[in-house]
């Protein structure tokens, strides 16, 4: 589980069964992926039978055998959801994309059977994760006679042999499972990051960032909005079809991971020519673990789901790689607020990277942690967080790509005659890059356009960075949020 604080991890936008899945708005997989080995059934690995029918479809049964873990196949793979900001959490199944449900109403030696089988996240979807004394976890559901522990029913005979059910007082052997990490994986990242061309060639391009606020706050026009409506107010932004058609990148923060395809389709309709949207959660640690969850986004006005949360960075679809890194962010603590004892669960942050090696290109995007009362107020996370991010994006500087990183840094600028502190998390950026308005005022180098409007005053919390020896200009801040409650950052690099 160390693993889930210091690995960087693949992200996926289309996974290998989404054509099982075409009609469903929500990419299967877009999270760290986990397989559940049962304890009770000689370690066993619990599997999504989705190919079952009727009552059984996708019912959860521990019997796979496996001598490594490249032997597990989607069935046995699952990722990690919570709506409640890691209350609880939810499995995912990689094989079908359906949220694992309890069924609650189901009779005799199926009553409480866990099934992949639902489309949406509630009460009978959550699972308390409790971690024993040996490391392993026992789940717990609520049901109709009240909470109960997941046991393996390992005497069951045939086809019931090993199937998850949730119907136990108490925890033994049936009801430990292990909890085994599996990373990310997907094709296009096999071998590491490709060599960029060499020598670099000449580039020019231009790159936006824009937080789209497009879930968290019910005060935005962009609140619960679809896939298709916000595809096209990112494709407006690009200007005129032979504008856009110079993009390289667009850094958006505060997306759900439906938003992903469509926005994918609005810019290969704009542009005449293919992208691809990479997507990366923010997590919540789950309590009672070290595990971390995709936060949820709300649901549709009518009720649908809309994924995971978070990030995400298009690029053209000549990409070949792409991962993302989990940032330090403030955890999980008890605060002292309105005089009153709180517990509060962080956000966990991400940061997400694709090249394109042909031009000796890098893209990364990032969303700190915010400077709320509730998360990171004296910025020491995200000055932790921007110290890793020089990590990121310079790693590769030797091997001969060219970096272009920016998103939502929720901080002001080192130079900003802002009230807002701390005015040192931007530091290191300015220090090793340049910004794209960087210079624009003389007596405030490190300053530039508002990128956030606010009642009674207004800062620049969003960034473009490139290494000095590109040339930037012009870089453009249009004083208008439209659906938003940013203003949206674009530049032209000329390298």
């Amino acid at each position: 589980m160390a693993a889930l604080c210091t690995a960087l991890f693949a992200v996926i936008a289309v996974s290998a069964v989404q054509a099982h899945a075409e009609a469903r708005p929500v990419p299967v997989a877009a999270s760290d992926k986990y397989a559940l080995k049962s304890v009770g059934a000689d370690g066993l690995y619990v599997s999504a039978e989705v190919v079952n029918s009727g009552d059984r479809e996708g019912m959860l049964r521990a019997r796979k055998s496996a001598s490594s873990l490249d032997a597990l196949g989607s069935w046995e793979k699952f990722t990690l959801h919570t709506h409640d900001k890691g209350w609880t959490t939810t499995l995912r199944s990689e094989a079908n994309g359906n949220y694992v449900a309890t069924e609650r109403n189901d009779t005799g030696s199926h009553q409480n059977l866990l099934r992949a089988r639902s489309t949406n996240v509630g009460e009978w979807e959550e699972l308390h994760l409790e971690k024993q004394a040996d490391g392993t976890y026992a789940l717990k559901a609520w049901t109709n006679d009240g909470y109960k522990y997941v046991t393996t029913e390992v005497q069951d005979a045939g086809t019931d042999k090993g199937l998850l059910r949730a119907r136990s007082d108490s925890v033994g052997s049936w009801e430990k499972f292990e909890l085994v990490f599996l990373g990310e994986e997907n094709a296009s990242d096999e071998g590491g990051r490709p060599s960029p061309a060499s020598p670099a060639p000449a580039a020019e391009f231009r790159v936006m960032s824009w937080n789209v606020c497009a879930n968290n706050n019910d005060k935005c026009g962009n609140y619960l909005v679809e896939g298709t409506d916000l595809g096209t107010q990112i494709s407006a932004r690009m200007g005129s079809e032979e504008e856009a058609r110079r993009y390289r990148a667009v850094f958006l923060q505060e997306l759900c991971e439906s938003h992903a395809k469509a926005i994918e389709k609005a810019l290969e309709t704009k542009t005449g020519t293919g992208w691809d949207v990479r997507f990366a959660p923010i997590k919540y640690t789950i309590d009672g673990s070290s595990s971390k969850a995709a936060k949820t986004c709300d649901k549709t006005k009518t009720g649908e789901d809309r994924g995971a949360y978070g990030t995400a960075l298009a690029v053209p679809d000549s990409n070949v790689w792409y991962t993302s890194y989990d940032l330090p962010s403030p955890q999980n603590q008890t605060l002292v607020i309105d005089k009153k004892e709180k517990w509060v669960r962080m956000e966990q942050r991400t940061a997400v990277c694709a090249v394109l090696p042909a031009q000796a290109l890098q893209f990364c995007g990032v969303h700190f942690s915010s400077g709320g009362d509730e998360e990171d107020p004296k910025g020491t996370k995200r000055v932790e967080q921007a110290a890793l991010l020089q990590d990121i994006v310079h790693s590769y500087t030797p091997a001969g790509y060219r970096t272009v990183y920016g998103g939502d840094f929720n901080s002001v600028p080192p130079d900003s005659t802002s009230r807002d502190t701390p005015k040192t998390v931007m530091t290191s950026a300015y220090a090793a890059d340049e910004e794209c308005d960087e210079g624009m005022l003389s007596d405030r180098p490190r300053d530039g356009q508002v990128t956030k409007p606010l009642d009674g005053r207004s800062i620049k919390i969003d960034y473009l960075f490139a290494p000095s020896s590109a040339d930037i200009s012009p870089c453009s801040v249009t004083a208008d949020a439209g659906k938003s409650d940013h203003y949206p950052v674009t530049a032209n690099f000329r390298f």
